[in-house]
C-alpha cells in the first residue's frame, strides 16, 4: 500500500500559477473558449456596424471607416478559423491577444476622427470602455500585461481628446470635467475588470486544484482497489472472497453510521462443498533439525524459497495450496473449478516436489527429504472465524489424506486405492502397505500404494554422469548452502504483487439532486462582490458630480440609490444624458462581478435593466444632441447608445454564461472529490482490516504505510508464550450425513466455537495475544510478540513474563466460552489446552498465499503439551509452572510422559479455579 498522502496535491508543496500544467489547463478551460466568444461577439458587432452603415451612409463618403471596419472583420474571421484547431496555435495565443486589441484600437480612432465630423469629448467612451474590460475578462493576458494594455487604452483615449479638444473647440469650460467623468469610468472599468480577473485567476487556480486533487484520489483509488483485490486473492480464492469482501465494507458502513449489527443466531459462515477432488499432504523430513541451526532470517528465507518454489508446482499443476503448517505443506486439485485430472495433478505434483527436495539434497549435500501423501475423495472448502483468515478444507477424506502423509516413505507419493481409481494407467504403482505403518489405515483397511516416478528409470541409466560436486561447500552450515542454493530459485516475496498498482463507481446521484445541491452553496466571497458594487456606485455618483448641475433632486435619488445599487440606473435625466448612458453600462459591469450570483438571476436583471434604458433613451427628446440628423451614424448618440448597450447586455450574458459553466464544474469537481475521497477512505480501511487480518499489526506495518519495507520479515524472539487449544471431541461430533449437510453443519458449530473464542481478543485484557491459525478443531495463539525484541530483558521478572500468565487466563476464557457454548448447542465439548514459552522465531512466507506464522522448539513442545494433555486441563511444561508459580498460580505435578522427539518431560496442569482468582488481579 503506498505511502499515506503520497499521490494527493500538497498545498505546502511549490506551486505556483505560473506551472505549465496549469497554464495548458487554463488555456483548455478558460483562455481558448473566451477567446472564441469575444471574437464571434466582435465578428457580429462589426456586421452589424457595416449592415447599419449601407442602410443610412452613402459608401464612397466614409472609406476608412468600413475599410477598417471590413478589415477587422476579416482578421478576426480568420483568427477565429485558426483558434478552432487549437492544438496548431496555441503557441501564439498572445499574439493573437495583442493583434485583437490593436484592431479594436483602430476601429475605436477611425471612428473617432471620421471625415468631416466633429470630435466630441463624449464619443467612443463605451466602446474604450469595451475595450478596457474585454482586456481584463477575456483576453489571454496576465494581470500585469492587462493592466498596461488597459491603461494605455484609457490614457491614450484622454490624451488624444484633450489635444483635440484644447486645439479645435473655443469653449473649452467643460471640458476638464468631461474629462475627468471620462478618467472615472475608465478608471471604474479598469477596477471592475481587474477585479472580474483576480476573481476568476482564483477561482480558476481553485478548480485546477480540485481537478487535480480529484483525478490524483482516482489515480489512488484504482489503485487501492487493485491492491484490495490482491490482497484478498492472496488470502482467499477469487469465488469466496468478493462474498467476505462486501461484508466487511458492510460491516464498515455500520461502524460508521452508528448502527447497531444485526442480531444472528449464527455468525456468517463461508463454506461451499465440492465432490471429487484429490489432497495432497508433503512433509519435509529431516527440516526440524535443519532449522535447529538456522538464524531467523535463514529460515525464512529458506521456507520462503522451498515453498514458493511449491506454489510454482502447484500452479503448473493445476493445484490450489491450502495452508503451510510448519514445514507441512497441503493442497487440493479440483478447487474451485471441477477437474477430471485432479488425482493425476496431485501426484504429479508430489514427484516434482520429491524431485526439487531431490536436487537440493544433492546440490547441497543436507540430508532432507519429501514424504507425500495422497487422497482422493469429497472436502468442505472456505474460511471459519473471525480473525486471521485463513483458508481451510474439512472432511474425512482430508484427514485420511493426512494420515497418507504420516504413514508415507521419504522420497516416495503414497497414494489410497481410490486416487489410484482416478489415475487410470498414468503412474505404475507398487504396494505401499501404509497399514503397517499407521494403525488407523489398519483399522479402516485401506489399501495403499507408491507412485513409480518416470524420471527414476532416466536416472538409473544415467548413473555413469558425475553427480554434483557438493564438497567445496561442505565448510559451511548446512543452513547456510540450503539458504544459498534456495535463493538461487527466485522466489517471490511476501506482498511483492502489492507493487503492482482499476473502476471507480459512477455519481449516482440525480441531476436535479446536484442542481439543489449547487443553488444551496453559500457565495464565498459576496463581501467583496458589493465593495465593488459600492464603488462602481461611488465611480457613477462622482460622473453625476462632475457632469450635472447640483440640485436637491440628485441628492435625493442619490439617496434612494445608496439604499439599493440599482435604482441608480433610473436617476432622472438632464442635459448630458449620454453620461446617463455611460452609467448604465457601468450598472451592467457591476452586475457582471457577482462571479457566484445564479446565471438565471443575473440574465433577468440585465434583461430588464436594459429593455428599460432602451425605451427611455429611445423615447427621450435632447434637441442639443439628437436633434442632428446629417451625423455618421457612428456620431449619432441614439443609434450608439442603443448599439453599446445591446453590445454590453451580450457581452454580459454570454461571459456570465461562461462564468456559470466554470461554478458548476467547480461544484461537481469538490463534490466528485470528497465521494472519491470517502471511497478511497473506505478502500483504505478494508485494506487495512484484511491484511490485519492476515498479520499482526505490527508485521502489517512492516508492508504498510509509509515506510513500507520490501524485505523480508523475520524475527527472532527469546520469550513467547504458545498456546494449542483444541476440541478433540469434534472429531468424533463431525460426521458426513444428509441430515447436517455432510457435515456443512457441523462446520457451522466449530465456525461459532472458532468465532467465540476470536471474539475475546477483542477485550483489552487478551490485547496482547495473537492469534496464529487454527488446524481442523486446533486453536494456536502466542503472546509476547508485540515486545520490541531485546527489550524483555529490560522489564523486571514479574512484567517480564506477565504474558504468560495473560496467556493462561486467555486459555480459561475459551473454556468458559466453549462451556456457554455446549449449554445453547447441548453438547459436552471440552478443551485440551498446551502451554509453552521459549525463543520463537517469527516470519511471512509465501509470495502466492503470504502468511505469518512461528517456528521453534518452542512451538513444538507446545504443541506435543496439548497432544498429549487431558480434557478441561492446561499442560505446561516444568519451565514455565515455575514461571506461573512465581505469578501466583498453583500447578499440579503430572509427572514424567513421552514426548515424540523428546522423550520423556515432566509436566504440569494448572489450577484453573486459583487462576480465576489471580486473574482478577491481573486485571
Amino acid at each position: 500500500m503506498p505511502a499515506k498522502g503520497k499521490y494527493f496535491f500538497n498545498e505546502s508543496d511549490d506551486c505556483r500559477i505560473s506551472d505549465p500544467l496549469y497554464e495548458k489547463y487554463r488555456y483548455t478551460s478558460q483562455q481558448h473558449p473566451l477567446l472564441l466568444l469575444l471574437l464571434f461577439i466582435a465578428i457580429l458587432f462589426w456586421t452589424t456596424l457595416i449592415i447599419i452603415f449601407f442602410v443610412t451612409t452613402e459608401a464612397h463618403s466614409h472609406l476608412a471607416f468600413i475599410i477598417a471596419v471590413c478589415a477587422a472583420l476579416a482578421v478576426f474571421a480568420v483568427m477565429y478559423l485558426l483558434l478552432c484547431m487549437e492544438s496548431l496555435f496555441r503557441r501564439w495565443l498572445s499574439l493573437f491577444g495583442v493583434m485583437i486589441w490593436i484592431c479594436f484600437l483602430i476601429v475605436g480612432y477611425v471612428s473617432l476622427f471620421e471625415k468631416g465630423s466633429d470630435c466630441q469629448l463624449w464619443e467612443q467612451v463605451p466602446f474604450f470602455l469595451f475595450i478596457i474590460f474585454t482586456v481584463y475578462t477575456m483576453l489571454p493576458f496576465g494581470m500585469r500585461g492587462a493592466v498596461m494594455i488597459s491603461v494605455v487604452s484609457a490614457l491614450s483615449h484622454i490624451v488624444v481628446l484633450t489635444v483635440v479638444s484644447l486645439t479645435f473647440q473655443e469653449n473649452t469650460d467643460s471640458i476638464p470635467f468631461q474629462l475627468l467623468a471620462n478618467a472615472v469610468i475608465f478608471l471604474c472599468g479598469n477596477f471592475m475588470g481587474a477585479f472580474h480577473k483576480r476573481q476568476m485567476q482564483v477561482a480558476s487556480w481553485d478548480l485546477y486544484r480540485y481537478t487535480l486533487k480529484c483525478i490524483q484520489v482516482r489515480m489512488k483509488l484504482k489503485i487501492e482497489k487493485r491492491q484490495q483485490e490482491n490482497l484478498l486473492l492472496s488470502i482467499l480464492p477469487a469465488h469466496i472472497s468478493m462474498e467476505m469482501k462486501l461484508a466487511i465494507i458492510e460491516r464498515l458502513k455500520e461502524t460508521n453510521d452508528n448502527r447497531q449489527m444485526h442480531d444472528n443466531n449464527f455468525h456468517s459462515l463461508y463454506v461451499k462443498r465440492h465432490q471429487n477432488v484429490s489432497i495432497l499432504y508433503a512433509d519435509i523430513v529431516g527440516f526440524t533439525r535443519l532449522a535447529s541451526d538456522c538464524s531467523p532470517k535463514e529460515l525464512v528465507v529458506m521456507l520462503n524459497e522451498l515453498f514458493g518454489k511449491f506454489d510454482q508446482i502447484a500452479k503448473e499443476n493445476e493445484c490450489m495450496r491450502i495452508k503451510i503448517l510448519g514445514d507441512c505443506y497441503y493442497c487440493v486439485s479440483g478447487l474451485p473449478v471441477s477437474l477430471p485430472v485432479h488425482a493425476r495433478n496431485c501426484v504429479k505434483m508430489g514427484l516434482d516436489m520429491c524431485e526439487a527436495i531431490k536436487q537440493v539434497r544433492e546440490a547441497t549435500g543436507v540430508d532432507i527429504n519429501m514424504r507425500v501423501g495422497i487422497h482422493s475423495g469429497n472436502v468442505l472448502c472456505g474460511v471459519i472465524g473471525l480473525r486471521k483468515w485463513q483458508y481451510d478444507v474439512w472432511s474425512h477424506d482430508v484427514s485420511l489424506a493426512n494420515r497418507m502423509e504420516s504413514a508415507g516413505v521419504p522420497g516416495r507419493v503414497h497414494i489410497t486405492e481410490a486416487t489410484l481409481n482416478h489415475l487410470g494407467k498414468a503412474y505404475e504403482v507398487e504396494e505401499g502397505n501404509g497399514h503397517l505403518r499407521d494403525p488407523y489405515l489398519e483399522s479402516m483397511n485401506i489399501k495403499t500404494y507408491l507412485v513409480v516416478d518416470p524420471r527414476s528409470k532416466q536416472c538409473l541409466s544415467n548413473n555413469h554422469l558425475p553427480k554434483t560436486r557438493v564438497n567445496d561447500g561442505l565448510k559451511m552450515r548446512a543452513s547456510v548452502r540450503m539458504t544459498r542454493y534456495l535463493e538461487s530459485w527466485g522466489a517471490a516475496r511476501p506482498f511483492a504483487h502489492l507493487s503492482h498498482r482499476e473502476s471507480v463507481s459512477s455519481d449516482s446521484s440525480s441531476c436535479q439532486g446536484r442542481r439543489r445541491k449547487y443553488r444551496t452553496i453559500p457565495i464565498l466571497k459576496l463581501k467583496s462582490y458589493f465593495v465593488c458594487a459600492s464603488f462602481v456606485f461611488l465611480c457613477i455618483f462622482v460622473i453625476q458630480m462632475l457632469i450635472m448641475p447640483k440640485t436637491a433632486k440628485l441628492g435625493i435619488s442619490f439617496g434612494v440609490v445608496a439604499i439599493i445599487i440599482v435604482l441608480v440606473l433610473f436617476v432622472c435625466f438632464a442635459d448630458k444624458c449620454l453620461y446617463y448612458a455611460y452609467c448604465c453600462i457601468l450598472g451592467f459591469i457591476a452586475c457582471s462581478v457577482f462571479l457566484q450570483m445564479s446565471f438565471e438571476l443575473k440574465v433577468l436583471l440585465l434583461s430588464i435593466a436594459v429593455t428599460v434604458y432602451l425605451i427611455i433613451f429611445n423615447t427621450l427628446q435632447h434637441e442639443d444632441i439628437y436633434s442632428n440628423s446629417t451625423r455618421f451614424f457612428i456620431k449619432e448618440p441614439r443609434i450608439m447608445t442603443n448599439l453599446y448597450l445591446v453590445l454590453f447586455y451580450i457581452t454580459l450574458v454570454l461571459l456570465a454564461k461562461q462564468i456559470d459553466y466554470y461554478c458548476r464544474l467547480d461544484c461537481l469537481w469538490k463534490n466528485k472529490f470528497k465521494k472519491e475521497h470517502e471511497q478511497f477512505e473506505t478502500m483504505e480501511n478494508v485494506n487495512r482490516l484484511l491484511l490485519e487480518n492476515v498479520l499482526p499489526a505490527h508485521v502489517a506495518a512492516y508492508f504498510i504505510g509509509e515506510k513500507r519495507n520490501e524485505d523480508w520479515y523475520h524475527q527472532s524472539y527469546d520469550c513467547v508464550c504458545v498456546m494449542f487449544a483444541s476440541v478433540p471431541d469434534f472429531k468424533v461430533f463431525y460426521t458426513e450425513c444428509d441430515v447436517n449437510k455432510e457435515g456443512l453443519e457441523c462446520l457451522r458449530l466449530l465456525n461459532e466455537i472458532i468465532a467465540d473464542f476470536d471474539e475475546l481478543l477483542l477485550k483489552p485484557k487478551f490485547s496482547g495475544v495473537e492469534k496464529i491459525k487454527t488446524i481442523g478443531s486446533t486453536y494456536m495463539a502466542a503472546a509476547g510478540l508485540s515486545v520490541t525484541p531485546g527489550q524483555e530483558n529490560n522489564q523486571d521478572r514479574e512484567r517480564q513474563h506477565a504474558h504468560i500468565g495473560i496467556m493462561v487466563e486467555y486459555g480459561i476464557a475459551l473454556m468458559s466460552k466453549l462451556d456457554g457454548i455446549n449449554r445453547h448447542s447441548f453438547n459436552n465439548f471440552r478443551l485440551r489446552v498446551g502451554i509453552n514459552h521459549g525463543p520463537v522465531i517469527a516470519g511471512v512466507i509465501g509470495a502466492r498465499k503470504p502468511q505469518y506464522d512461528i517456528w521453534g522448539n518452542t512451538v513444538n513442545v507446545a504443541s506435543r503439551m496439548e497432544s498429549t494433555g487431558e480434557l478441561g486441563k492446561i499442560q505446561v511444561t516444568e519451565e514455565t509452572s515455575k514461571i506461573l508459580q512465581e505469578l501466583g498460580y498453583s500447578c499440579e505435578c503430572r509427572g514424567l510422559i513421552n514426548v515424540k522427539g523428546k522423550g520423556e518431560l515432566r509436566t504440569y496442569f494448572v489450577c484453573t479455579e486459583t487462576a480465576k482468582f489471580q486473574g482478577m488481579g491481573l486485571n
